[in-house]
This record gives C-alpha cells, structure tokens and sequence, in this order.
C-alpha cells in the first residue's frame, strides 16, 4: 500500500471516530439536560411543596382568629337561649359571612352557627374555615355548652354604647362587693365591678364623671384607695337590643306580673324572698311615693321616680334613662333610703348617680332570681368549648 492509500485510510478512521465523539458528547449534554431538568422540577416542586404547606398554616391561624372572634361576639349577648339568642340572630350579631384578617387582607375566614337538634337552647356548633392564597382551606368544627352560673357583670351594668353620666353629692354608694340579701358584706365572695361597662370608651366617660371626693363612693373589682381609682370597668355584656331579648324571654315565663300603674303611695310589694316575682311596669313615669319592697326581677320601660324609699332584693333592668337621685323626666330616680340589692341594669344614654342610695352587688340575690327558670336560669350565661376538631 502506497503512502497516499495509507493516508486516506487514517482520514477515513479520524472521520469515524469523530462522529462517535459526537454521539457521545450529544449523550453526555442529553444526560445533564435531563438532570438539570429534573432538579428543577424537583425543586419547583418542594418549593410549592412548601409554599402550600406555610398557606396551610396561615388558613388554620385565620380559622383560629374567625373562631375567637366568634365566640366573642357570642359571649358579648348573654345567652339564656342559644337558638334564639345566637343562631337565629347570628347575621345581624356578626354580620357578612367572610371576614378579613385586619393588616392581612390575603387570609380569611368565615363562620357559621349552628343549634343542637336535641338541645337546641343549651348546645351548638361553630364551623370555621380560614382561607388563605393558593387556595388553602383549614376548617375547625367547636362544639358549645352553656356554661355555668356567673352572676352580673357589676352591681350596676350600663348598655349603652355611649353614655352622659352625672354623679351627685357625696352620700351614694356603689359597691361591686358581694353582699348577702340583707345587705351584710360576704367575706371570700364574688367581686364585681361597682359600675361595669360595655367598652373602653364608656369606661372613660363615666370615670371622668366621678369627682375625687366621689370615687371613693364606687368601690369593689379594681378599686384603689392609693392612688384613687374607683371600680369602673368594660366587662363587655349585652347591647340594649340584647336587653329586650332577655326582658321578652323574662316576661314570657309563668308567673309575671304586668301594671300599667303610674304612681304607687306606700306599703307596695312586689315579690318576697320567700316567693320572689317577675313585675314589669309599662308607664313611662313610674313615682313611688311612700315605702315598698320586693325581691325577685323589676322591670321597667321608662322612667321610675322613688322618693320615699326602697329595699328590692334582686335585678332591676330600666329600658328608659336611669337618675339614681333626683326627680327628672324619662329616668330612673332613687331618693331617700333607697337600698338595691343584686345588680341594677340600664339600657339608655343617661345615669345619674347621688343621694343616699345603696346598690350593693349581691350574689345570692341574683342567684335568687336565677332559680326563676328552674333549671334554665333566667341570667345569661356564657358559652364555654367542650370539643373541637379539625376537618378537611
């Protein structure tokens, strides 16, 4: 073979082997392409992995504020009935479906309520998902009971939302202490507030209403002789519309007693320890004039003028204004040696607080009219949670 056949020969295999060459890069490049490709999937995929798992967090952290929410809209009514005081008004008590976590506009959650078939007035449910992005969902089913007794808010209890508050002289006294029914002080008992309120904003109105020399007057939960601070305080608690709910759910039970009688001259009663009474007064300016008594609810629309004296053992709920001092048009007015024993409760814009009179929170007087409803109860109660679960 001659050196130009030789040459080509060799040209021959190079070319040959190039193209094998070839192939095997293309492989190689083929191999760490498709690797590439699956550590991106990969990582894609726990990156959304992740991604799902933090908004599935962040759902059941919006669920958990949608259910404090909502059992603190409960609580607030007063339940003496679930069904009727929660379910049945639960659009008006918390409004639209969905709600927004404030500053978190992305996370979610909505609630519903719902009454035990069997225990409807006793027993519920409340259903709360949380949403979050990336379509996240985590719902949390509670289960309710209405909880045991737990007396009145304070030894006087204001509704209003807004109130004009005066006090006057320097005689009155307010004491959010326990008292036994015949007026003696209760060592180890209960301690309420000498005036509870709805919010911090009434809390504030009323306090500045007080003078030095008055604060003393308002004493029990929070008092303080040094630094001088009287016992005002948000307890939070039912609206005035609550208040009708519980008046009509009161006069719905047997034994209420209904007068349309403006002015009572002396020796009325209305109800005793012994056998306690529902009385509910429709005129607008109820005046006693002389002495009277009575133990168990007193219920009053509009004004009540008591310029003799009164010794009630009990709950007095005024829907109208409430003075507890002197004589004014539309308001509840307390003279004289008037003693309250249990816990006063008004609905409207105005209290006026001076005289001689006495209200005293008194835990046995309102567990008194409690037993009214029998095993029911006639206070509202809380909500408490006995179980809950997660569902998917």
């Amino acid at each position: 073979m001659n050196a130009q056949s030789v040459l080509r020969s060799r040209a021959s295999r190079l070319r040959s082997q190039a193209g094998y060459a070839l192939l095997s890069v293309c492989l190689v490049l083929m191999v760490l392409l498709t690797l590439g490709m699956a550590s991106t999937f990969y990582t894609t995929l726990d990156l959304r992995s992740t991604a799902h798992y933090d908004t599935g967090n962040s759902a059941f952290s919006a669920a958990e504020a949608g259910l404090l929410h909502a059992l603190s809209t409960i609580n607030a009514v007063g339940v003496q009935q679930f069904k009727r005081d929660v379910v049945d008004r639960w659009g008006t008590l918390y409004g639209s479906a969905s709600k927004s976590i404030p500053s978190m506009s992305s996370l979610r959650y909505e609630v519903s309520v719902a009454a035990d078939a069997a225990n409807p007035n006793t027993t519920g449910t409340v259903t709360v998902t949380g949403l979050a992005p990336l379509q996240a969902r985590r719902s949390i089913v509670v289960t309710l009971n209405r909880g045991g007794f737990n007396g009145a808010p304070g030894a006087i209890y204001l509704a209003a939302d807004d109130i004009a508050s005066e006090f006057v002289g320097n005689a009155f006294d307010v004491d959010g202490n326990d008292h036994n029914v015949s007026g003696d002080p209760v060592v180890g008992g209960p301690v309420k507030p000498g005036i509870s309120t709805r919010d911090e904003s009434v809390n504030g109105d009323v306090i500045d209403s007080l003078s030095d020399i008055q604060k003393d007057n308002v004493k029990g939960l929070g008092f303080s002789a040094s630094p001088l601070s009287p016992s005002v305080l948000p307890t939070g608690g039912p609206s005035v519309d609550d208040l009708d709910q519980i008046v009509n759910h009161l006069l719905s039970l047997p034994g209420a007693v209904t007068t349309g009688q403006k002015n009572f001259n002396g020796n009325d009663t209305f109800g005793s320890l012994g056998s306690p009474q529902i009385t509910y007064m429709t005129d607008h300016d109820v005046r006693f004039n002389g002495n009277a008594s009575g133990a168990g609810i007193l219920i009053a629309d509009g004004s009540i003028t008591i310029s003799g004296s009164l010794d009630f053992v009990g709950w007095i709920i005024v829907r109208g204004a409430t003075v507890v001092n002197s004589s004014i048009s539309d308001s509840t007015t307390v003279l004289g040696n008037a003693t309250i024993l249990g816990s006063l409760w008004t609905g409207d814009l105005t209290i006026r607080v001076g005289g001689s009179a006495i209200v005293n929170y008194c835990d046995a007087c309102i567990r008194l009219v409690d037993d009214m409803d029998g095993a029911n109860g006639t206070v509202p109660r809380p909500m408490q949670v006995v179980s809950w679960r997660e569902v998917l």
